[in-house]
C-alpha cells in the first residue's frame, strides 16, 4: 500500500514527540489501574489479560517514543505513523475485550494519535489511519452486541466516536497541509534573508566607499574595512564608539543632516592623512530602531580613476600620432643644423634657426614624456646598493644643469651596503625629475638641494627626502601638484611629477608631497621597499 507525507519539520518532530509521551502516559496508566488491589470489582472482566495487554502496551510505546527521538530514521515515518496507529488499534481492542463492556469508552484516547497522524500525512493516508480503529472496534462492539453481551446504545457511542475519527483525521491533515506550507515558506524566507545578509555583507565588505550604520544616539554598530580605511580608525577601537570619536568633521555634519536633512554635503579632509571624504546619510528604519546609513567617497581616488581615463585616451591617442609627429619634427631638426652650419647664413637666421632648434627639442619632450603615460606597469625590479646609484645620479645632473659641486647635500644615514628593490630606469626618471625640480627653484646657493636617506621602522622600508631653499609650493596649489598637465611654468608639461609618482607605485613605492614650513622650501618624500634579505 502506498503510503506519502510531508517533510518532518521542527514542528513535526514536537507533536511527533509529544504523542509519544501522551502515548507511554495512558498505557502506564492502563497498567497502574489493574495493579491495585480492587481491579476485579472495577469491572475488568479479565484482568490477567487485560493486564498482560496493559504490560505490552505500555513497553511497545516506551519502544516508539525511542525510535521517534532518534536522529536517523530507522524506517520512513509514514510506516513510522502506520506502525504506531496499528499498535494502538491492536492493543486497545485487546484492553476492550478484556475489560468488558465497562471499558468501551478508551477508544476516545485515539483521538490525539488520529490529530497528529493526520497533521502529518496527507488527506488520504489519514483517512487510512482512522478506518484501521474504527473496522476493529466497530468489530468487537458488533461481535459482543450479536452475543448480547452489550446493548445496542454501546454500539451507536462507539460508531459516533468513529465517526469522530474520520473528522479529527481531515480537519488535521487539512489544517496540517496549510501549516506546513506557511512553515515551509517561513524557513525559506529565512534562507533568503540569511543569503541576503551574506551577501550584503560581502558586497558592503568589498565596496571602495566607506560605510558606517549609526543608531539614534550617533553609536556606530556596523562598519565596513574601507571605512576604517578611509577614517585611518584602528579596528580595535571601532565598535560601539561615537562617532564623534571616529570623526569630529564627520559627527558635525551628521548633526547638521539631522537638523536639517536637506542641506548639501560637503567634503572633508581626514586628520593625519591627504584624504578628502564626501559623506552621504540615508535614514534607515523607524521609531527606537531606526539610525542612518553613511557612506563615504573617497574623492581622491574618484579623481585619479577619472585621470586614469583622461590619460588611457591620451596614451592611445598619442602613441597612434607619436611617429606622424618625429618623423617630420627630425627632418625640421636636421635641416636647422645643415642651415646652421651654412656660412651663408647671416646672424639673424642663426638667432631663427637656435629658435626653431630649442622649440624642436621641446616638442621632443612633450611627446617622450606622454608616450611614457602608457609605459608605467612596465615594471623590472632589481637589486640596486642605494648609496651608490644616488652618486652616481647626482654627478649626472650636476653635470647637465652646469651645477656647483657643492649645491647638492647629500647626508646618508643608512649601511653603504643597503640594497633596494627597484626598476634602474624608473628610479633614476623619478629622482632626476624631482632634483631638476629642486635645483630650478632653488638659491643656487651651496647646500640649497639637500638629500637626506634614512631607515623607516620597521626598518623594511627607506626614507628618501628630498628638500630645496626655494620658495615651497604654497597651500592652494598642493592638492594640484601631481595632477597631470598641471604646471606652473610656461615651458612644462605638467606630466614629470605625475609620472614620477606613478612610477613610484608601479615599484610598491610612495611618493609625497610634505606640508610647507619656514626651515624649506618643497619637501619631496620617496619610501622605497629593500631588496630582500638573504
Amino acid at each position: 500500500m502506498p503510503v506519502s507525507s510531508v517533510p518532518l519539520g521542527i514542528t513535526g518532530r514536537r507533536i511527533l514527540w509529544i504523542v509519544s509521551i501522551y502515548r507511554c502516559g495512558y498505557a502506564l496508566a492502563l497498567l497502574g489501574g489493574v495493579l491495585i488491589p480492587s481491579a476485579k470489582l472495577a469491572g475488568v472482566a479479565m484482568p490477567g489479560l487485560f493486564m498482560a495487554g496493559a504490560a505490552a502496551y505500555f513497553v511497545v510505546a516506551l519502544g516508539l517514543m525511542l525510535v521517534a527521538q532518534m536522529e536517523r530514521e530507522l524506517i520512513p515515518l509514514p510506516w513510522f505513523l502506520l506502525l504506531s496507529i496499528a499498535g494502538d488499534t491492536v492493543f486497545l481492542t485487546i484492553l476492550i475485550a478484556a475489560g468488558g463492556h465497562a471499558f468501551l469508552p478508551l477508544a476516545i484516547f485515539l483521538f490525539p494519535q488520529l490529530a497528529a497522524h493526520g497533521w502529518l500525512l496527507d488527506r488520504r493516508m489519514a483517512l487510512v489511519h482512522a478506518a484501521l480503529p474504527t473496522l476493529s472496534f466497530l468489530g468487537v462492539d458488533f461481535f459482543l452486541f450479536i452475543s448480547r453481551r452489550i446493548e445496542g446504545g454501546l454500539l451507536i457511542e462507539t460508531t459516533l466516536i468513529s465517526a469522530g475519527y474520520f473528522v479529527v483525521a481531515f480537519v488535521a491533515a487539512t489544517v496540517g497541509r496549510y501549516t506546513q506550507a506557511s512553515e515551509r515558506l517561513v524557513q525559506q524566507r529565512n534562507i533568503d534573508i540569511a543569503n541576503l545578509e551574506q551577501i550584503n555583507r560581502v558586497v558592503i565588505r568589498d565596496m571602495k566607499d566607506g560605510v558606517l550604520v549609526l543608531d539614534l544616539k550617533g553609536i556606530v554598530r556596523g562598519y565596513n574595512l574601507q571605512a576604517l580605511s578611509l577614517l585611518n580608525v584602528a579596528d580595535y577601537a571601532a565598535a560601539g564608539q561615537r562617532l564623534a570619536q571616529w570623526s569630529a568633521p564627520l559627527n558635525d555634519a551628521w548633526e547638521q543632516w539631522q537638523r536639517d536633512p536637506e542641506t548639501p554635503q560637503t567634503s572633508f579632509a581626514v586628520e593625519s592623512t591627504t584624504s578628502a571624504l564626501l559623506p552621504r546619510f540615508v535614514r534607515i528604519g523607524t521609531g527606537v530602531s531606526g539610525g542612518t546609513l553613511v557612506y563615504l567617497e573617497d574623492l581622491g581616488r574618484a579623481r585619479i580613476e577619472a585621470q586614469n581615463l583622461k590619460l588611457a585616451a591620451l596614451g592611445r591617442l598619442t602613441a597612434s600620432i607619436a611617429h606622424e609627429v618625429r618623423n617630420p619634427l627630425s627632418a625640421i631638426q636636421q635641416a636647422a643644423q645643415l642651415l646652421e652650419e651654412d656660412e651663408m647664413v647671416p646672424t639673424e637666421g642663426l638667432r631663427l634657426l637656435n629658435m626653431i632648434r630649442n622649440n624642436g627639442k621641446r616638442i621632443d619632450r612633450i611627446v617622450t614624456e606622454v608616450l611614457q603615460l602608457n609605459r608605467r606597469d612596465r615594471c623590472s625590479p632589481e637589486t640596486l646598493r642605494l648609496q651608490d646609484v644616488l652618486q652616481h645620479l647626482i654627478d649626472e645632473i650636476r653635470a647637465s644643469e652646469q651645477m656647483p659641486d657643492d649645491t647638492i647635500a647629500l647626508d646618508v644615514a643608512v649601511p653603504s651596503d643597503l640594497t633596494i628593490s627597484f626598476d634602474r630606469g624608473h628610479l633614476d626618471q623619478i629622482l632626476w625629475n624631482l632634483l631638476r625640480n629642486a635645483w630650478q627653484f632653488c638659491r643656487k646657493a651651496p647646500g640649497s638641494v639637500r638629500v637626506s636617506v634614512t631607515l623607516e621602522s620597521p626598518k623594511d622600508r627607506v626614507r628618501l627626502d628630498i628638500l630645496d631653499d626655494g620658495p615651497g609650493i604654497v597651500p592652494e596649489q598642493r592638492e594640484q601638484t601631481f595632477e597631470p598637465f598641471y604646471t606652473t611654468r610656461t615651458s612644462g608639461t605638467g606630466l614629470g611629477l605625475y609620472i614620477a609618482r606613478e612610477l613610484a607605485t608601479a615599484n610598491q613605492a610612495t611618493l609625497e608631497l610634505l606640508p610647507y614650513t619656514e626651515e624649506h622650501g618643497a619637501h619631496f618624500r620617496l619610501r622605497l621597499p629593500r631588496a630582500p634579505q638573504t
